[in-house]
């Protein structure tokens, strides 16, 4: 937690910046670690009272590793929501660390409704998707670089981190040399990948649906990427859900590809994004769930996964990802 020194600098802080535009002193009421948790930055929910008895909610985002994460994500929101595509409003955007210690965003709480009908998140979803897509890289060129050898430079790092597990993980290196092997295997297929901004990590998990609109939120992996990525990449863990579901007939991951052409998205060489989705995801999950010193980073994804009931859904997930690998699904 914050301390109250810390506190009372970041109640100075947001006086100073004229916070919500209000003529009022700001009080900052309360600050509480909010119940979802990335895996590397903290998330707290700030209480303000910005007008004589009138309080607000906010998100503010603590970023661990470094001023570049706050700065694209900051920049990534401010692009998208003056495009109107549903994104939570930033408010203030600090990465001197002159305040917390840390660099730090704050950003709107946007208002969780209860799922009704899968169906209507999927569609939103899927449009919200097309959207992001259509951003020009033009406009994130500060905070994102395009890569020219793009899709080779990602199965590169994927590579290079399925090594590095290979030799910082205890035990079972083959699961390694397997994902090293499927990397390099992709490599060798020609592909087409028109470049555009892509979430990187988009699933359900980083979607908010409010108000009829899915709202995106953690963009921390945002690239330049090909679109298809973002698509297949949320196709596997709807197929995967469909599959534990037993659903056969109406299923979630087709209803995503068909809304996602009717708001115009463009699907290219799906088979092979679909595998290098997998491939990418199934890496940094060997990665963080194996002892090891990678694992030993991410301590809030083992808190996560400790439950018999978990760990066994992760290994279904794990088994149905190779089995896409492998070109069984």
């Amino acid at each position: 937690m914050l301390s109250s020194k810390q506190l009372f600098k970041l109640q100075d802080y947001l006086n100073s910046i004229d916070f919500e535009k209000t003529t009022n002193h700001v009080k900052v009421l309360d600050l509480k670690l909010y119940e979802k948790q990335g895996l590397s930055n903290t998330i707290y929910l700030l209480k303000i009272e910005i007008d004589d008895g009138f309080t607000k909610e906010f998100i503010l985002k603590v970023y661990q590793h470094g001023d570049k994460e706050a700065l694209k994500e900051s920049k990534i929101l401010n692009v998208l929501y003056k495009r109107g595509v549903p994104v939570p409003k930033v408010y203030a955007s600090n990465i001197d660390r002159d305040v917390l210690g840390k660099p730090f965003i704050i950003m709107e709480k946007i208002r969780q409704d209860l799922i009704m009908n899968e169906y209507m998140l999927v569609d939103a979803a899927a449009e919200s998707l097309t959207k992001i897509h259509s951003v020009a890289l033009s406009e994130i060129r500060d905070v994102i670089e395009t890569e020219k050898d793009y899709p080779l430079c990602d199965l590169k790092k994927t590579k290079a981190l399925a090594f590095i597990s290979m030799l910082t993980t205890l035990g079972k290196p083959a699961v390694f040399v397997d994902l090293f092997n499927y990397a390099r295997d992709l490599e060798g297929v020609f592909v087409k990948s028109g470049l555009k901004l892509t979430h990187g990590d988009y699933s359900f998990d980083n979607i908010i649906y409010s108000d009829g609109k899915a709202y995106i939120i953690d963009w921390e992996s945002a690239d330049a990427a090909e679109p298809t990525f973002d698509v297949a990449y949320i196709f596997n863990l709807l197929d995967f859900n469909d599959k534990m579901s037993g659903r056969t007939d109406g299923k979630l991951s087709d209803a995503f590809i068909e809304s996602y052409e009717k708001y115009g998205g463009i699907i290219t060489d799906f088979q092979f994004y679909r595998k290098m989705a997998a491939l990418k995801l199934l890496a940094i999950l060997e990665a963080v769930s194996r002892p090891g010193l990678i694992a030993f980073m991410f301590k809030e994804f083992r808190r996560r996964t400790k439950s018999k009931d978990v760990k066994l859904l992760l290994e279904s997930f794990k088994s149905y990802l190779r089995r896409i690998l492998s070109g069984e699904n």
